[in-house]
């Protein structure tokens, strides 16, 4: 099978809209930072939320794999969200993506990004919404989220535009997500994770979602505690009673499962798409044993998906100078007001404040 040249798949409006976004700031002030956000897991489509299910029939036995090695290829999509800096008006943040796959043997990859956005209380609204209708056609304006959240959501937006590359673009391919393909059912577009799914299965895809951390537990057990290492490679079933206790206020996408992939400390959550028959889901998993590198018990495609799309501290120095030299910015060094209010005792060594008074001398 020929991979699709991933390349050419430019999510070029994310760099004409953050642009825009850049032109109010011109001879403004200038904060830098260099506080990486809180990473949400698909916030606005899809929330690994704390969910305790309790199994009237206890925890169903595992179910062993074998791995299958037939040269199936494996995609992982991972994106990331920084902080630059605050201005008078809102902050600047950079956004980045990464698709990594595995064929024959051989990783490759492409990396979007970095997208700068300046986001502010009054362009916000219109900035998310525009995002929206340009890479999804949702008309229907919805609310924008908080400040702090902004870039959240404009990651979640790169995200779920390079899943739907992958599953339109690729054939009898296992597709890896970073997450879970569970929604709310209020306030949110689910039709965009129905139609990527949709588009995956209509090419023979098969879409796999890891949660790194989750907040499930099953019996008043965590389900990191659920599966012995004997048992391993192996996956539980737990999605038993989930769509009757919650199916409500959330919609399950996914069929869920715990993972132990190898003998390790590591155990995650896995959603497999639940249109795929259960046959067909355990068989991927087993394809996924196969053809990709199992690494502490998680899949290498993905962890270098995540690699990929982080963000160095050198390459944050850069984007901010870029920012202060081309758009004229003043940049101003604000006192700390808990270093200055509570001395040591405001959450900074004297290292650390050190290494702060280096990195803003430096830009």
């Amino acid at each position: 099978m020929e991979v699709a040249d991933f390349s050419q798949l430019v999510p070029k409006d994310f760099m004409t809209i953050g642009c825009g976004s850049l032109k109010m700031i011109a001879e403004s002030s200038f904060r830098p930072t260099i506080r990486e956000l809180s990473r949400q897991e698909l916030t606005d489509y899809n929330e690994d939320l704390e969910l305790d299910m309790n199994l009237i029939d206890g925890i169903p036995a595992p179910i062993k794999l074998s791995p299958i090695s037939d040269g199936t290829p494996v995609f992982g999509v991972d994106t990331s969200n920084i902080e630059l800096g605050e201005t008078a008006e809102g902050i600047l943040c950079a956004i980045r993506g990464t698709i990594v796959w595995r064929e024959r043997g051989e990783y490759q990859y492409v990396r979007h990004g970095p997208f700068i956005f300046h986001v502010t209380e009054l362009n916000k609204q219109d900035l998310y919404n525009t995002l929206r209708q340009v890479y999804f056609n949702e008309d229907e304006a919805v609310g924008a989220p908080i400040l702090d959240k902004a870039s959240e959501r404009i990651r979640n937006i790169l995200e779920r535009w390079l899943q739907r590359q992958i599953c339109q673009s690729c054939e009898e391919s296992l597709l890896l997500f970073d997450g879970s393909l569970t929604t709310r059912t209020v306030n949110s577009p689910i039709s965009v994770l129905s139609e990527l799914l949709w588009k995956a299965r209509e090419r023979h895809n098969i879409v796999l979602a890891l949660s790194k951390q989750t907040t499930l537990s099953v019996s008043g057990r965590r389900i990191s505690d659920l599966i012995d290492n004997k048992y391993a490679p192996c996956i539980t079933d737990i999605d038993k009673g989930l769509v009757s206790q919650y199916g409500s206020n959330l919609h399950f996408f996914g069929r869920i499962y715990a993972a132990k992939l190898m003998p390790s400390y590591f155990t995650f959550r896995l959603d497999i798409d639940r249109r795929v028959s259960e046959a067909e889901g355990v068989q991927a998993v087993q394809k996924l044993l196969g053809n990709d590198l199992i690494v502490d018990g998680y899949p290498e495609t993905l962890r270098l998906a995540h690699v990929f799309s982080r963000f160095s501290a050198s390459e944050v120095i850069a984007m901010q100078r870029y920012v202060a030299e081309n758009y004229n910015l003043k940049i101003i060094c604000r006192p700390n007001v808990r270093q200055a209010l509570f001395g040591p005792y405001g959450g900074l060594s004297s290292t650390q404040t050190m290494e702060m008074d280096g990195y803003d001398a430096a830009l």
